[in-house]
């Protein structure tokens, strides 16, 4: 995990590789659907979770709405920052963003 020193990267750089949102739903739900009771999620799951909404939310803001979807993603980046507890200070949907491109580039 890096934390703050990488320039952000624009939404459509971040998310270049990542796979369709639908796909993305079904490998969260499914994800969350498998895990054992009373475990926690990993950092991969919360890091794909939040770059999925993240990419809800711009695409909703994109279209002149998203106030459900940009709380959603504001939330799930936030758990993101907490899980990570980073040396920066910075929009945590930026922080997601350069996240996802970090691990997206490794995988």
């Amino acid at each position: 995990m890096s934390t703050g020193t990488e320039q952000w990267p624009t939404p459509s750089a971040a998310y270049a590789k990542a796979p369709g949102i639908v796909r993305e739903i079904g490998w969260t739900a499914q994800t969350a659907a498998d895990k054992p009771f009373g475990t926690r999620m990993g950092r991969e799951f919360w890091l794909r979770k939040a770059a999925l909404l993240d990419r809800i939310a711009l695409s909703e803001e994109a279209a002149g709405h998203g106030g459900d979807a940009i709380a959603a993603a504001e939330l799930a980046a936030a758990r993101l920052m907490d899980l990570d507890d980073p040396d920066a200070i910075c929009d945590p949907r930026h922080y997601v963003r350069q996240q996802y491109a970090l691990w997206a580039d490794e995988q």
